[in-house]
């Protein structure tokens, strides 16, 4: 079985029809941010056509659990990937996708998904909060390091062990506030990295240090929307969840590219990551089917 994390532009394309119709051992897996970009704005008729393809293929569609929900499962074989899917928000979307379909919408799907869109504007609203002060964090972390230091992050070439030992510690210290922010009871006890790499806030904050050396290799500019860092942080979750599956179908550079280098980082930490999907072809070498 093959199952790679969709975001929300990745519902729209034709190549997910095609992805889906290729094998019944083709799914995706949708976040729960990815139901909440789609419901933030007329729920009702964007998640229509965001849901319109894979409509067409019940049973290949799965929901994952909520951050806060997922912070606790050490996700350390293709086994324990089943802890971080909400089967029963599977099935609701299900139903709710085969409504969707049908016209006019009754009464009872139009109050569903009211609620779902009052749900997804507050969620969207404690991300936003979440954020506040994430450029200038951007800022101050660039103060850890020594001018010599930036010049490898932004040119890549000749890191030294100095400078990853300060992302490793900025790693570790992003992981633990990430815990701060997100769960509901503090933590007690530290964790052991052979523990801390298979669990989300982990490679959320790994994706976040890969997020960081993007931004100094792109030119350390600030003044960027909120809007857009907000999506920014979004992509970084999904870009971290990404990794217990067989890759991301997303037309987002900037989670394609963190997807592909945190699933390499965490390869090298001998942590658990979905084995690649590779596009199939025909015998004999010659186009992809």
């Amino acid at each position: 079985m093959t199952t790679l994390l969709a975001d929300s532009n990745a519902l729209r394309n034709p190549d997910l029809r095609a992805y889906l119709s290729a094998s019944r051992d083709h799914h995706i897996a949708l976040s729960d941010l990815t139901l909440v970009e789609m419901r933030k704005r007329n729920a009702l008729s964007t998640s229509r056509e965001s849901l319109r393809i894979t409509s067409c293929f019940p049973g290949q569609v799965f929901v994952l659990k909520r951050t806060h929900e997922l912070l606790e499962f050490n996700i350390a074989s293709a086994t324990d990937v089943g802890l971080l899917f909400d089967h029963d928000a599977g099935i609701e979307l299900e139903i709710i996708s085969k409504n969707l379909m049908a016209f006019p919408p009754s009464e009872s799907l139009k109050a569903r998904m009211a609620e779902l869109e009052r749900e997804a504007v507050n969620l969207i609203a404690e991300l936003g909060k979440q954020m506040e002060g994430l450029e200038e964090a951007l800022v101050d972390i660039t103060n850890e390091f020594k001018q010599p230091q930036i010049k490898e992050l932004r040119t890549g070439r000749n890191v030294s062990d100095e400078t990853r030992k300060i992302l490793f510690r900025l790693l570790k210290e992003t992981t633990a506030r990430f815990f701060l922010d997100n769960q509901p009871r503090p933590r007690r006890t530290g964790i052991m990295l052979s523990k801390a790499r298979g669990m989300f806030a982990f490679r959320y904050s790994l994706c976040m240090m890969i997020y960081y050396i993007l931004w100094v290799q792109n030119g350390r500019q600030t003044g960027r929307a909120e809007r857009l860092r907000l999506n920014d942080v979004i992509d970084m979750q999904l870009a971290a969840l990404s990794t217990y599956f067989s890759g991301v179908l997303s037309g987002d550079a900037l989670v394609w590219n963190t997807s592909r280098a945190a699933r390499a980082i965490l390869r090298r930490y001998s942590a658990y990551v979905g084995e690649d999907w590779v596009l199939p072809v025909k015998p004999g070498g010659a186009e992809p089917v």
